[in-house]
């Protein structure tokens, strides 16, 4: 049986809540939440135990003795992400393991020490990329590696949703919001689907006069990979037309053919005239990107880490290597060049 404390209780907080619950071998020894309103309907509406709810992590900490060194206690981060490094921090020098929200931080400085901290105390920190765990991006990374189209060469994304329309929030007031938040997510599958790494980003983003978002909510990012390999991200976070899923539409193109998403559907297709014509639906069963059951994946994945001793998916060392092209992006953006990423490793 691990023990967890769950810190923060808002929307986030909340979807975490029955995953956790569902698992025998997890027991929620304390909750974490400041604000009066999330407090009250945490008790009322979502059956916390008032006498398990607390102001702050360190006194959750204190009161549930949580941090013996028994190796199978953690955290759960639903903290903003300018407070995450804090968090971690705390539950490391308890020897507590963390699944953190993503992104890891929104300071690049912060986000590295906080990864360096995790492995020096030799602890699990693992963050929650759930969409790359969905079966589009799960299928699509088989079909690749097992050379269904050949060389991949491009990789074009397109991405249309109303995004984070509520009014006030912190979303809608800070600046390069999408990027930071859901763009992370995209960023992520990139990585994990291609099975590779960018060199360099360049993109320009800028806002719609009907949009709602102070930051820009719209982009067209080119990213460059090793061996020729390109990628296209284009986006409008304050759609109003047709929408793309929140997995967005793929085109995948190979040097034997390609991998279309669209909507719930995915296609191989090739249909040069020098080979018979293919055009297949691929995949059974979809979970899309929005599917709750994405998060039972994540923290089985994080718990079979733990048990186990060993580094999970979407480790914070590894998830390092998706928030670099955020901080590439925004940086491309504000000076209006192309950014090597290792300008963001050197820290420039």
């Amino acid at each position: 049986m691990t023990r967890c404390i769950m810190v923060g209780l808002g929307w986030r907080g909340t979807c975490w809540l029955a995953p956790i619950r569902r698992r025998k071998d997890v027991e929620i020894v304390g909750y974490v939440e400041p604000m009066e309103a999330n407090r009250k309907k945490a008790v009322e509406e979502l059956g916390v135990p008032a006498d398990r709810l607390f102001m702050t992590l360190d006194e959750a900490l204190a009161k549930t003795k949580a941090g013996s060194n028994s190796g199978g206690e953690w955290v759960m981060d639903n903290t903003p992400p300018a407070v995450h490094h804090e968090v971690a921090a705390k539950a490391f020098d308890r020897g507590m393991h963390v699944l953190g929200e993503k992104p890891l931080s929104d300071d690049w400085g912060n986000a590295v020490r906080t990864a360096e901290r995790g492995a020096k105390a030799g602890l699990r920190h693992m963050v929650t990329q759930n969409v790359r765990f969905g079966s589009q991006p799960r299928a699509t990374r088989k079909a690749i590696a097992a050379g269904l189209v050949g060389q991949v060469g491009q990789c074009d994304v397109q991405f249309y949703m109303p995004w984070a329309d509520i009014p006030g929030s912190f979303y809608v007031t800070k600046p390069y919001m999408l990027l930071t938040d859901m763009m992370v997510h995209q960023f992520d599958m990139m990585r994990y689907v291609l099975g590779a790494e960018p060199t360099a980003i360049h993109a320009h983003t800028w806002n719609h006069k009907w949009g709602w978002h102070q930051g820009d909510a719209a982009h067209s990012i080119i990213l460059e990979f090793p061996d020729g390999l390109m990628g296209t991200h284009v986006c409008v976070g304050n759609a109003l037309g047709r929408q793309t899923s929140w997995n967005g539409s793929w085109h995948i193109e190979g040097s034997e053919g390609s991998i279309v998403w669209e909507g719930a559907e995915m296609w191989h297709t090739r249909m040069h005239r020098t080979s018979k014509p293919v055009h297949e639906k691929m995949m059974g069963h979809h979970r899309p990107a929005e599917d709750p059951s994405l998060l039972d994946d994540v923290l089985a994945e994080f718990l079979s880490a733990v048990k186990e001793g060993r580094e999970p998916e979407c480790s914070a060392a590894d998830n390092l290597k998706t928030l670099a092209m955020t901080f590439a992006a925004i940086k491309s953006a504000k000076e209006k060049r192309l950014v090597e990423l290792a300008e963001i490793w050197a820290g420039k």
